[in-house]
């Protein structure tokens, strides 16, 4: 075997450089052909909102609907909307029953109110009185479920609206703070219960408040399903993974944009950051000189969106199995109550978070932009048959939406 002189180290540092240079073509080729697998695009390059919109199939333009008090709410084209109820009192939550009749909580009457669905102007049946800041409501296996600031009862569906006496579940439940306590049965035939915080910043003594609790309909078998909710109002079932869906109140006095209210994805076990964080992870003033809230705030749930601060999301829903076009299916409805110390007005709506986990705004005009003044504070969204309908704590109506034919 012929002997070979030895590189020189000139020689050597020269092929060393080669053999980098081709390193780097071969890597630059392969992130080229994933970035063109992937059809990823500058931004320069992305097509506008606009086109995006249609090709998501998003709705079209707004339009205005005048009522029969004269004034004027906006809505999507191909829907609209009436004063269904009026002349009422503080409408909270609502349920439907089988027999077609619509159920809802009238607060500061201490009332629960029916009505039958199938008629245009329907008159109230009493369903129950003498109950103290009723705001939760469900229709679960022949009873009438309702759930007041200190205890959830139950009353024998006798039909046509009414039904019989009272029968408290569960009592002793924590007065004072957020005194609204909302109910609904999941799909493991469980009653959910939320509780919200005695104040806007603090560290609660009673570990069943700022959270979610389950137990069984007999009132047994109650836990801590969730925590570290400050005000979750509104929740819901997502029809496709069988996750919990809810909406939570931020605290007051950050300024006009912070803290974000939210929508969580509720899971066992999992804590959801109030009173130490809000938003992202985000260590809340109070606490910022303890180094250790941080390190808490890391191992929290973020949300799955963030919404305007102070725009009071309380009742929400999922839409399915309506006639309603493709581009809602699935849609998660919020009923925006609306700010009550914010410098510039906020909420007083009703939105959707899409499937593309965006928000737009379905119903507005219940506020005043020009003069910040409002006329109507929606609370709760219900689907009955192919209609929607709101309850307004503020002018005591219930309004039908209706698409077009």
């Amino acid at each position: 075997m012929p002997a070979y002189p030895p590189i020189r180290t000139t020689n050597r540092a020269l092929l060393i450089s080669v053999a980098v240079l081709v390193l780097l073509a071969v890597l630059g080729t392969l992130v080229a052909f994933l970035i063109h697998s992937l059809k990823l695009t500058s931004v320069s390059d992305r097509q506008p909102v606009e086109e995006v919109s249609q090709r998501l199939g998003q709705p079209g333009p707004m339009h205005s609907v005048t009522l029969d008090n004269g004034r004027t709410l906006d809505l999507p084209q191909g829907f609209t909307i009436s004063r269904w109820v009026k002349g009422r009192g503080a409408l909270r939550m609502m349920a439907v029953t089988p027999d077609g009749y619509l159920l809802v909580t009238e607060k500061d009457q201490g009332k629960v109110l029916a009505y039958a669905l199938a008629d245009d102007a329907p008159a109230a049946v009493t369903t129950a009185s003498g109950l103290r800041l009723p705001s939760g409501i469900a229709f679960h296996e022949g009873y009438v479920w309702v759930a007041e600031e200190t205890q959830v009862s139950r009353f024998p569906y006798r039909g046509g609206g009414a039904a019989g006496s009272q029968e408290v579940i569960i009592g002793g439940l924590p007065s004072g703070g957020h005194n609204t306590r909302t109910i609904n049965f999941g799909r493991d035939g469980r009653l959910y219960l939320t509780i919200g915080s005695s104040c806007n910043v603090c560290e609660e003594k009673d570990n069943r408040r700022a959270a979610m609790l389950r137990l069984n309909p007999d009132g047994s078998g109650m836990e801590i399903f969730a925590t570290g909710l400050r005000n979750t109002v509104g929740f819901d079932w997502n029809p496709a993974s069988g996750e919990i869906w809810g909406v939570d109140n931020g605290s007051d006095l950050m300024g006009d944009d912070l803290p974000p209210d939210e929508v969580n994805i509720i899971r066992q076990g999992r804590n959801y950051g109030w009173p130490y964080c809000y938003g992202n992870r985000k260590v809340n003033p109070e606490y910022e000189g303890d180094p250790s809230r941080a390190a808490f705030c890391h191992g929290t749930e973020p949300p799955l969106v963030e919404l305007q601060a102070h725009s009071a999301p309380l009742g929400v829903r999922f839409l399915t199995g309506s006639a309603w076009p493709a581009a809602y299916q699935q849609n998660f409805f919020i009923g925006f109550h609306g700010s009550w110390n914010r410098s510039v007005p906020t909420g007083y709506k009703v939105v959707r978070v899409g499937t593309d986990l965006k928000v737009y705004d379905f119903i507005t005009g219940w506020l005043d932009q020009s003069s910040g003044d409002y006329w109507g504070r929606p609370v709760d969204i219900l689907f009955a048959g192919n209609n929607m309908y709101i309850s307004d704590d503020h002018s005591g109506a219930i309004y039908r939406v209706t698409a077009s034919p």
